[in-house]
């Protein structure tokens, strides 16, 4: 079972949420050891693909929809001269495509903990993708 989900993180075509949770079920199930485990973990978090981890198309276009109309609110309030104060670490939310993935230097709260994203183009959480995540004290 080893070799067949390592051939497969090397082919590089999976979501790396679905990995993990199947690398942990097997694991579970005593088909691998913790080592074995331990070395898939880190091999699908270095081979991860971001384009592997998007939404279905529709569901990314109603949060883009979902997104517009945010904005649009916010465009609003700033007329009517509002001035919104923007929260310095949002809470952390999946993103759905290219189009609200985490870049370089966004900051969120993520299980009560402050994150600073290290990577351009980010769609996965601290605890998936921690190489990808600064903890900030």
């Amino acid at each position: 079972m080893y070799q067949i989900i390592k051939d497969v993180i090397v082919l590089g075509t999976y979501d790396l949420n679905d990995m993990l949770k199947k690398i942990n079920t097997v694991w579970i199930q005593g088909d691998i050891t913790e080592e074995e485990k331990t070395e898939l973990i880190k091999l699908a978090q270095d081979n991860a693909k971001p384009e592997n981890s998007y939404k279905p198309l529709q569901e990314q276009i109603d949060n883009a929809f979902k997104r517009i109309e945010e904005l649009e609110a916010r465009i609003v309030a700033l007329e009517g001269g509002e001035e919104p104060t923007p929260e310095e670490y949002p809470q952390y939310k999946q993103p759905s495509g290219a189009h609200d993935a985490y870049n370089t230097g966004d900051k969120v709260t993520y299980n009560g903990k402050k994150y600073k994203c290290l990577t351009d183009g980010c769609v996965w959480s601290p605890d998936d993708y921690p190489q990808g995540w600064e903890l900030v004290e």
